[in-house]
């Protein structure tokens, strides 16, 4: 499996060149921020990223979200120190392919290549843990959403902008910003990016 390693961090990134050397996974390139991450995949066309969640010019939430919107993509595992609850359900709704805590066993980063190499998605045992707990909170938490909120999440998931949704419902763009603040309240979410790639997980409770 060809690999590029995006990680602002010389340091981590000697540290996982020596661990992968005389292993099936070959590092074809290195990055150390988000601009040049999405360069490096479209000119070394990578199987796998190892991608830092932390880096400068463009996170990699935000290299995840820009390639979720490409048809084809390379399978992405995010390397991280910590990641909050929002970013852990985002990742997982946009389909992320692995999460390795970067204190982990060294181990784990091997067992992550191996399932997602063979098709399989690997999340670091603790953050599983936390991603079903989350899970079952948001889906409980959804089931209580009024259908008017309903309506207004499905509207944000086509994409419409605030005017249009105020036109489509016969309120002002005003209301509409206010129903959605509220509605991140009750969800926890943070934007309207984030409401719109887990909108699936919402209307489903």
């Amino acid at each position: 499996m060809r690999i590029l390693l995006a990680d602002d961090h010389p340091m981590i990134r000697t540290a996982i060149d020596v661990l992968l050397r005389e292993t099936r996974f070959e590092i074809v390139g290195t990055a150390g921020s988000g601009e040049e991450t999405l360069e490096q995949i479209r000119e070394l066309g990578p199987d796998a990223i190892l991608l830092d969640l932390q880096m400068p010019g463009g996170s990699g939430m935000e290299v995840l979200r820009n390639l979720s919107r490409d048809g084809k993509r390379p399978k992405v595992i995010l390397l991280t120190a910590g990641i909050d609850d929002s970013s852990l359900l985002e990742a997982k709704a946009l389909k992320v392919d692995g999460i390795v805590l970067k204190n982990s066993d060294p181990a784990y980063l091997l067992e992550c290549l191996d399932s997602v190499s063979a098709g399989r998605m690997w999340i670091d045992p603790d953050l599983a843990k936390r991603s079903r707990k989350l899970t079952s909170a948001a889906v409980h938490t959804s089931m209580q959403l009024a259908p008017r909120e309903r309506q207004l999440i499905a509207f944000v998931r086509k994409g419409l902008r605030n005017r249009e949704i105020g036109e489509q419902l016969g309120v002002t763009e005003g209301t509409v910003k206010a129903y959605l603040h509220a509605i991140y309240e009750k969800l926890g979410v943070g934007n309207r990016t984030e409401l719109a790639i887990r909108a699936d997980e919402f209307l489903a409770g």
